[in-house]
């Protein structure tokens, strides 16, 4: 018998197939519409938009047993289970994102719960073994059919990237607050081009002996600000950098394979720790984490950056000065692995 968690209420499987419907129209559909009218649609559009009916129909009970829904699938159209996991997946990543001005503005528990409460209710189907085993599909995308010139002056995509916003104390790292907005831009972008986009979390190691044995005075106006444009001048034209708090910092490095990402971190780790300061002793290392997505990514923003913290405080269990990936495309993490500086031929492992 089906978990009951996998039952999944008609409501909500409708509101996703409906957003889905409109979503794919107005992204595809309209943009390849406007640039050749009077011409069919692609076969692998038109063959989209025939299985979304075709995953419509049957959705007539409440509450959804969605696993048998998607086994009678599979066996029926082989192509159908995929597309509907793609997209259960973009409507979890379109609630998420758009909630996340709300939940910017509540610590309290039971409000965040309500405004999550679409993709709390999909989390236990996400996260079974069943669902992650089936294939992702890809679906057509707009740089498929047009040059990108023609998609970024097409209008359909509205999102635009935020003024530039610099921490209130020093002014040379951005605004924590322009974060979220930044990542939801930037995937949106590499989406466009199928680029990968990665996160990576930071924290000055030993940050309170460190600020324990020197006056605050000292380490505000001889170490923080000179570590901070150490960071900026090296992440700049590459992405943004953005102070946390004293001694956490987040990076977003768009259209970066994770293997130059890792370089690139690398070299920064090395630069910070040859960092000297005046009349303060002893040297600046840093954990690292990291989290890359690909353009299928299912993860939100949120989960994205989470990961990367995840990933840092197991750099920082680990030994500090080094850097740690956490691995899985799905919502299933596949672990954590401290990756640079190299470690014999033992990679360690959660």
């Amino acid at each position: 018998m089906t978990h009951p968690a996998l039952f999944v209420k008609k409501g909500l499987l409708l509101n996703c197939l409906s957003w889905f419907q409109v979503d794919f129209r107005q992204s595809i559909v309209a943009l390849i519409e406007s640039q050749f009218p009077n011409y069919p649609l692609p076969s692998e559009v038109q063959s989209v938009l025939e299985r979304w009916d075709s995953i419509r129909r049957p959705i007539d009970a409440d509450p959804m047993d969605l696993a048998a829904l998607m086994e009678d699938q599979l066996a029926s159209d082989p192509g159908a289970a995929p597309l509907l996991k793609q997209m259960i997946l973009r409507y979890r990543r379109y609630r998420a994102a758009e909630t996340e001005g709300l939940r910017e503005k509540t610590h309290n528990a039971n409000i965040i719960q309500t405004l999550d409460e679409d993709i709390n209710s999909l989390d236990a189907v996400v996260e079974a073994d069943w669902f992650e085993k089936i294939e992702l599909l890809r679906l057509p995308r707009s740089n498929d059919f047009l040059p990108i010139q023609y998609i970024e002056q097409s209008g359909l995509s509205q999102i635009e990237l935020g003024p530039r916003q610099y921490d209130e104390k020093f002014h040379i790292l951005q605004s924590p607050a322009l974060f979220l907005p930044d990542l939801a831009y930037f995937r949106a972008k590499c989406e466009m081009r199928e680029s990968p986009l990665s996160v990576a979390f930071l924290d000055i190691d030993d940050f309170k002996v460190l600020n324990s044995t020197t006056s605050e005075t000292h380490m505000d106006r001889n170490l923080l600000p000179r570590f901070m444009q150490t960071l900026e001048a090296h992440v700049y034209h590459h992405g943004f950098a953005y102070r946390q708090g004293g001694d956490e910092y987040l990076i977003l490095l768009p259209s970066l394979s994770q293997p130059l990402v890792l370089a690139f971190l690398e070299e920064l780790r090395c630069k910070l720790a040859a960092l000297k300061y005046p009349e303060i002793e002893g040297s600046t290392t840093v954990s690292i984490g990291v989290c890359s997505a690909q353009p299928n990514c299912s993860l939100t923003d949120r989960e994205l950056r989470d990961r990367a913290n995840d990933a840092k405080k197991f750099a920082k269990d680990k030994g500090k000065n080094c850097i740690a990936v956490k691995g899985g495309p799905g919502l299933v993490s596949q672990g954590l692995q401290i990756v640079r500086p190299e470690i014999g031929s033992r990679p360690m492992k959660e």
